[in-house]
């Protein structure tokens, strides 16, 4: 073999060995991702959970201020119908 055949099996085999090891980083990057978008996405269903139980509790104080307010106004028809009747 000649003196340049011999550099370039050399450099193919580093530049293989380069590419190889590149690949492997890749790879181990990806599970990362993965991973992560994993962790991610139960997060973002925890937050969904939460914003919607939120959501179902305002509701509920909303209907309940309601329920007072109307409560609280027939309170003070009835209390308006006995002062009158009392009065008469």
């Amino acid at each position: 073999m000649d003196l340049p055949q011999i550099i370039l099996l050399i450099v193919i085999v580093v530049v293989s060995v380069i590419l190889i090891i590149i690949g492997i980083q890749i790879i181990g990057l990806l599970k990362d991702a993965k991973e992560t978008l994993r962790k991610t996405d139960m997060i973002i269903e925890d937050v969904g959970f939460l914003s919607r139980s939120l959501t179902r509790g305002s509701s509920t104080l909303s209907h309940m201020f309601t329920s007072l307010e109307s409560g609280m106004q027939l309170v003070g028809l009835v209390t308006k119908a006995f002062s009158s009747k009392t009065k008469k």
